[in-house]
């Protein structure tokens, strides 16, 4: 069997394993997960790596370079799912890490660094509320309080560990320092059209992008539909529809920006009655921070002067902005080099979902592909991978891991 006829047939065989038998849900510290974990392993080391589990539950399978004990090229993948999950989410990209190890290794070339593919505690699913923990413990951002958050049966992260077999005072240990990470590489489904469209099975991803939250508030006056004129009435709902469709104006003008409005509330009216109050969230996302702090900037001027104009009072809240995760620009170049290498052209694009890849940043470069899926829905159930995609996405990340594990400067 091939390399890509092995990593579908896992995908499959991991898709059976799941809460519900009408869709695929296996949340983290589960019995699903644990069955899932123990295949998982078995693959890790019939690949060659030797697999053991660190404090917080991250299943993690190593393969030493020429240096017993040595920084790593990290591989990260996880096996928990978010509700209604797509079969390769987590999952193709740490099936494709184990069997790109297995294609380093039967290489015969020598690799100076170790390799580890790392299945990380994801919480997809929410159980607790606490997205990528298993990444935040890496990292050392994973607060001891943190242990105390339960489930919607009140058993807490303490007690879950615990029936893991795992000891929450060992939480410390979970930690990596800066020098035992060379880099952390993640290969992934898209979840969105871009790859469709532009005919590239494989794409490489400059960085994740970050997001504004806007909260606005419009305030008119409610009074009777049936008395007064249109014309003369401060309609906090027509405020709110104009405003909408500018944020969708002001999003399609800006390349690399997406802006989506979200959470509409309307004042509750008796019939008849012109609405007196409304409200409604927009989301901002782009990799680019100074595009993206350009689109809010249009997108309240925008608001304020509807508000002005149609003589409604106007509130904006914003959150705090974090800065995108930038990608190592060598590893984007190498990414780049090895797709062109199978015969394709390069596609650039945003990593609009949130991965681990932003935590494990902090410990040092990071780089990123995501794999064609038909349909644009690679992380909802209907989303369709094909196996040609697939094997350009293995021979993409092999050809990357054995450029890095040699000890090869990445290209400038």
């Amino acid at each position: 069997m091939s390399a890509t006829a092995t990593i579908i047939e896992r995908i499959e065989r991991l898709a059976r394993i799941s809460a519900y038998p009408w869709n695929l849900t296996r949340r983290v510290f589960s019995p699903e997960q644990t069955e899932a974990e123990g295949l998982v392993r078995g693959w890790m080391e019939e690949a060659g790596l030797t697999t053991r589990r660190d404090p917080i539950g991250n299943l993690i399978g190593r393969v030493e370079g020429s240096v017993p004990g040595g920084p790593a090229v990290v591989i990260g993948g996880h096996i928990d799912t978010r509700k209604d999950a797509s079969r390769y989410d987590g999952t193709l990209g740490l099936l494709t890490g184990i069997a790109a190890v297995g294609d380093v290794i039967r290489g015969g070339a020598p690799w100076r660094h170790a390799i580890e593919v790392v299945a990380l505690v994801t919480d997809a699913a929410g159980r607790f509320g606490l997205p990528r923990p298993g990444s935040r413990a890496v990292v050392g951002r994973l607060d001891r309080d943190a242990l105390d958050l339960d489930d919607d049966y009140g058993v807490t992260l303490h007690e879950a560990l615990q029936s893991q077999g795992l000891d929450p005072k060992m939480l410390p240990g979970a930690r990596r320092s800066a020098d035992a990470i060379v880099a952390y590489l993640e290969i992934a489904a898209e979840a969105g059209p871009v790859l469709d469209w532009a005919g590239s099975p494989v794409g490489i991803v400059p960085a994740l992008s970050a997001s504004s939250i806007l909260r606005v508030a419009l305030t008119g006056q409610a009074v009777g539909a049936a008395t007064v004129p249109t014309s003369g009435r401060r309609d906090a709902l027509s405020g709110m529809a104009e405003c909408i469709l500018d944020a969708e104006r002001i999003g399609s003008a800006r390349k690399g920006v997406t802006v989506t409005v979200m959470r509409v509330d309307v004042e509750s009216m008796s019939t008849f009655t012109v609405t007196g109050r409304a409200t409604f969230g927009v989301c901002i996302l782009s990799c680019d921070d100074a595009e993206r702090n350009a689109a809010v900037t249009d997108l309240v001027a925008a608001f304020e002067g509807i508000a002005a104009r149609r003589r409604l009072e106007i509130g904006i809240d914003m959150g705090i902005d974090p800065d995108a995760t930038r990608c190592e620009p060598g590893i984007v170049r190498l990414f780049e080099r090895a797709v062109e290498a199978a015969g394709h052209p390069p596609v650039r694009l945003a990593q609009g979902v949130a991965t681990d890849a932003a935590n494990m940043a902090l410990l040092g470069p990071v780089g990123l592909a995501l794999i064609r899926c038909r349909g644009g829905v690679g992380w909802g159930a209907a989303g369709v991978v094909e196996t040609a995609d697939i094997q350009v996405g293995l021979n993409v990340l092999t050809s990357v891991l054995a450029t890095l594990t040699s000890g090869t400067s990445a290209p400038p």
